[in-house]
């Protein structure tokens, strides 16, 4: 697959800015030519299979630079192509579509979104390897009880509940005065508290074993380098020492947690609020995680006790395994441009 980047011109002030798929291209801030199993650099556009955007769909519109989106459409019309771009931030923003440019996004509520959307996975390095100096986790043995994990921000108290909730009205109020008859709003759903009712619901069941960190705020209000090491070790553990981690949105309609557990090989529990997942036409995603919709979010510990006793002894080391599989293979940027080359 050849992949031509659009707007090499512009300049770049961090890396970090750039459409993830972009970033294996840019070498001390110069674009250059890599190559590998699945895909290689094309200067040429006219010779190119794919078009990579490397800036925010939302930096474009906000920089009044949306005509370069008009313009890179135009020419993908004329070759046969489509161009990639994504949409950052954890709000479901909603920009102008192109008939060829699809839109990666995390945020967002699937039923409001067009087929020009697209979920896209955190973009997460290799951390079991960069942490714990291996290949592979090894899986746990199954017991009679599943073990849930969650290490975590938090809390019942209502002034941080009232701060998310204001957080979301005032975005909500943005997107009224820019266009009253706007008719996205984001839901008043305050993360952090709904999250303690859940692992509330589960820590007073008898039906699973718990294995919950609790955190007053976001990484434990870590503010020294040191201090975010150890809260980052602590929460790798606790995934590893859990069968099950409980997966549910935070301020924007995803879940990083999600593939942080595939990637250390435990099995999501998914609290579905309408999300977006990755490549949900080419993965099965009830088969790597407990599916629980937010509706039924009630009988939570009776779905999981459920899904645990269905599955045998190798069932349940094999699918440690295969999560560990999915996020390696596909979710990791290689493996998203490979899915993309598999398309083609």
């Amino acid at each position: 697959m050849k992949v031509y980047i659009a707007h090499k011109n512009i300049p770049i002030k961090n890396k970090k800015s750039l459409f993830i798929l972009t970033r294996p291209f840019l070498k001390d801030l110069n674009w250059q030519s890599v190559s590998n199993e699945y895909f290689q650099y094309e200067v040429d556009v006219n010779k190119a299979d794919i078009v990579l955007l490397p800036f925010s769909i939302n930096h474009y519109f906000e920089s009044k630079q949306d005509f370069l989106l008009k313009e890179i459409n135009e020419i993908c019309i004329q070759n046969n192509i489509k161009a990639y771009g994504y949409i950052g931030g954890d709000f479901g923003f909603q920009f102008k579509e192109f008939s060829n440019i699809i839109y990666f996004r995390q945020g967002g509520f699937k039923s409001q979104l067009s087929n020009k959307n697209k979920g896209f996975p955190v973009g997460l390095s290799d951390h079991f390897q960069g942490i714990f100096k291996l290949e592979n986790p090894i899986p746990n043995e199954k017991k009679a009880f599943p073990l849930i994990g969650f290490c975590g921000h938090a809390t019942v108290s209502n002034v941080k509940r009232f701060k998310e909730i204001l957080k979301c009205s005032i975005e909500n109020g943005k997107r009224f005065m820019k266009n009253p008859f706007n008719k996205v709003y984001e839901p008043l759903f305050a993360s952090a508290y709904e999250r303690a009712k859940l692992l509330a619901s589960l820590d007073n069941s008898n039906q699973v074993k718990t294995n919950f960190i609790y955190r007053n705020h976001y990484r434990g209000g870590a503010l020294t380098e040191e201090e975010r090491t150890k809260t980052t070790i602590e929460y790798y553990n606790n995934i590893l020492e859990s069968d099950y981690i409980l997966c549910i949105r935070g301020a924007g309609n995803f879940s990083v947690r999600l593939y942080e557990t595939l990637m250390l090989g435990k099995i999501p529990i998914f609290i579905n609020t309408d999300c977006l997942l990755p490549f949900d036409d080419k993965i099965d995603w009830k088969k790597h995680v407990v599916w629980v919709e937010w509706k039924d979010r009630k009988n939570l510990a009776q779905i999981v006790s459920h899904f645990h006793a269905n599955l045998s002894t190798d069932e349940f080391v094999h699918l440690q395994l295969n999560n560990r599989k999915l996020w390696k293979e596909t979710l990791s940027v290689e493996g998203m441009l490979a899915m993309i080359s598999n398309d083609i």
